[in-house]
């Protein structure tokens, strides 16, 4: 009672001292651009496709977000609560023992779905139960290589990819088990005039499928608007979606290029924006409002506490714009940041300080996240490939590497981990991260269940690298010439490989390295999953909040990185796979403990950084929040106003707040007991992980991730001051 008292009498005083101190301040800024949204991206940093069913890296996932909706979203920052969005309720059975496919094939669950009623594509056509199954067996039938497909594999057809099926062969040369594979693909999603259901051969209810189909690959397409802009307008070679005799859907197997990207990017989804543009050439895609949006405008939540709740406080504006650009360069995008041309920048992590503290620019941190970024060690690589000499497996010459430079079965380890050892991990981390960061022995990171510290992966240390390269036969008498790149404009990735380049060079006058920076889309990628790059730095983001989710596309031979690298190990392949079908706690980290000790020792990757993060934006930003596995901006809950205190200031940029966030908690226009009111409630309140149950990004007033005194504080300074609301464009 003492305590509540106190805080009573706190908050009482601070309103009494700022009611009577407050002056008369004169109009808010200007605001820029007040119905748009500007993001400045790292160089480079361009979307690689606008197909769903293609889409696995987070630049694509952005934009792919923004224009395309699936069943059910992630609501705000929660991991495991979902907000209806193309279905309206869903429910999830065991089948009885014994339940079948046509084919034979085992089924234990069921996930069945009803479609929401009255949606409409941006091509005016009607959602319909039809086009949600389509969506999901385009996606399956498309199974490109390194693709996202398997995560739609695993849980209903309980494999990896079609090929896992059967000889399904390919397009020009069909496998005898086409028809059956095609058949199981039809049979694994169905649908009726209101719902569609997945039926899972997977045995148990796989835990992760609602994260799974809340992320971008499950976007839905409009299986009207393929078949007739698509296939018979443009004349595009996509699959109509008719099974026929179940053999003809090979011909769009695996394809080399996704029908939606080639020879121009199109799009058509039933989300909140509708895509202007995306042009490589001037390096920016732009997108604007969709007036028909059937949840309408502005955004109904998140609305925090989660669930999220209609009484609390919802996005108050909405813009009508939105601008992603990777055309400038660092010293471009942040002059134009500072100067509020620009509402979002990505900074690097070296260049934080100039930026930390600079008015009119918010900094939220700290933001922990689920990524990894590892060196990846290319087994067979293409001999054709345009980046450094290639020559015939275990060739050494000075002026290049044998095909096999970290594949080969006998002294491939050896090379790889000579690489490992030489890489100068403290300084990188220091340099790059300013020491936000480590080097997790494996990709199964700190945050993860099963997370094991004390397996103990690669560190700095010359005479061992020294020592791993001696025992390549003939290596170090010969020596050899790498080409290392990274994707141009990634400075931590650039680092990384001159910390590479400084360290091999100096341990033997043979040994060379040549650093080269390659777009992303056009260059970086491409190459990459054609074995094109002898080695490769690449980031995760985590699509489910699970070890497997790392394990698998890191270790599995079927896996987006082991697949790009060849790496194949039966007993790895075999321990991933025990280890998701694991209900019991304790036996599952014992499965995921031996993947980590395995990993350490075949090293076919070596972990360089698991970092924190921090976003920037300019002060007139209010909407934003963090979910961890999210990629990108959803603009559809982000405004542009400025909030008390920030419109007590009457030019741009405001000084001394800029990295509190609104004390007009509920942006009313005043700051008045509801304003405390909402803070009281989630009094106590943190981000975490894991979310606290009262925590509400917008009561974080103060911007340090928790909700306690100081929020209120500063609520009760600014307590009695009044200004606008947002106002809707006319």
């Amino acid at each position: 009672m003492k305590k509540v008292i106190t805080i009573a009498t706190f908050v009482v005083a601070m309103m009494l001292s700022s009611t009577i101190l407050s002056p008369a301040f004169a109009a808010p800024p200007v605001l820029n651009r007040p119905y748009e949204l500007y993001v400045a991206t790292i160089e480079g940093g361009s979307p690689e496709t606008v197909d769903p069913a293609w889409c696995y890296d987070t630049a694509s996932a952005e934009l792919i977000f923004n224009v395309y909706e699936t069943l059910l979203y992630f609501d705000g920052e929660s991991l495991d609560m979902y907000i209806p969005a193309l279905a309206t309720e869903w429910t999830i059975e065991e089948l009885p023992e014994g339940t079948t496919s046509p084919e034979g094939l085992p089924w234990y669950y069921r996930y069945t779905f009803r479609i929401r009623e009255g949606v409409y594509f941006h091509d005016g056509s009607l959602l319909t139960p039809e086009d949600v199954e389509y969506s999901f067996e385009r996606w399956m039938v498309q199974d490109r290589d390194g693709g996202p497909q398997w995560m739609a594999y695993e849980p209903l057809l309980d494999t990896w990819g079609a090929d896992g099926l059967g000889d399904i062969g390919n397009a020009t040369d069909p496998g005898p088990d086409v028809a059956l594979v095609g058949m199981m693909i039809d049979h694994a999603v169905e649908s009726n005039d209101t719902h569609v259901w997945f039926n899972l051969a997977f045995p148990g209810a796989y835990a992760p499928f609602l994260q799974i189909l809340s992320q971008s690959w499950s976007s839905i397409l409009s299986k009207t608007w393929v078949n007739d802009y698509v296939i018979g307008t443009l004349g595009r070679p996509d699959w109509n979606g008719e099974w026929g005799d179940y053999t003809g859907w090979i011909v769009y197997h695996n394809p080399e290029v996704s029908p939606l990207d080639d020879p121009t990017p199109i799009m058509c989804g039933t989300g909140p924006y509708k895509l202007v543009t995306l042009d490589y050439t001037n390096k920016y895609w732009e997108i604007e409002k969709n007036d028909n949006y059937w949840r309408g405008w502005p955004a109904q939540w998140p609305a925090p506490p989660y669930p999220s709740d209609p009484t609390q406080i919802k996005p108050a504006g909405y813009v009508t714009r939105a601008k992603v650009t990777w055309a400038y360069t660092w010293e471009t995008r942040s002059s134009m940041f500072l100067a509020g041309d620009v509402d979002f920048c990505a900074i690097p992590r070296d260049y934080i300080n100039s930026i930390v503290g600079q008015p009119g620019i918010r900094c939220i941190y700290p933001l922990p996240g689920l990524v990894v970024g590892n060196l990846f060690y290319t087994f067979d690589i293409d001999p054709t490939t345009p980046y450094g000499n290639i020559f015939d497996y275990g060739v050494f010459a000075e002026d290049g590497i044998p095909r096999d430079f970290f594949g080969n079965p006998t002294w491939g380890v050896h090379v790889r981990k000579a690489f490992s050892y030489a890489f100068d991990y403290e300084t990188y981390l220091a340099e790059v991260f300013l020491g936000e960061a480590i080097a997790p022995a494996t990709a199964i990171i700190p945050g993860l269940i099963c997370y094991d510290p004390s397996v103990q992966g690669y560190y700095y240390d010359l005479d061992k690298a020294i020592e791993e390269f001696m025992a390549g036969p003939g290596l170090w008498d010969t020596g050899f010439t790498i080409t290392l790149a990274y994707n141009t404009g990634n400075r931590a990735r650039q680092l990384a490989a001159e910390n590479l380049e400084t360290n091999i060079e100096s341990l033997n006058s043979k040994f060379h390295v040549e650093v080269l920076g390659l777009d992303w889309g056009t260059q970086y990628l491409p190459a990459m999953v054609s074995s094109q790059l002898s080695c490769f730095i690449i980031g995760w983001l985590a699509d489910y909040p699970d070890p497997h989710n790392f394990a698998f596309p890191f270790y599995h031979s079927q896996g987006t990185f082991a697949e790009w690298q060849g790496y194949n190990n039966p007993t790895m392949d075999a321990l991933i796979e025990e280890g998701i079908r694991e209900s019991d706690p304790e036996t599952r980290c014992q499965i995921y403990h031996d993947v980590q000790v395995l990993a350490v020792q075949d090293c076919p990757s070596v972990p360089l950084y698991d970092s924190i993060g921090r976003h920037f934006e300019v002060a007139w930003v209010a909407g934003w929040f963090y979910n961890i596995i999210a990629p990108g901006f959803y603009f559809y809950n982000l405004w542009k106003w400025w909030y008390l205190p920030h419109s007590t200031y009457d030019e741009f940029p405001p000084y001394t707040v800029s990295n509190r966030l609104p004390s007009d908690v509920n942006y009313d226009g005043k700051v008045d007991m509801k304003d405390i009111g909402y803070i009281a409630q989630g009094y106590g309140g943190y981000f975490g992980p894991p979310l606290h149950a009262r925590w509400n990004f917008r009561c974080d007033v103060s911007n340090d991730r928790k909700i306690d005194m100081k929020d209120i504080g500063y609520c009760a300074q600014d307590y009695g001051k009044t200004s606008g609301t947002w106002v809707p464009p006319s």
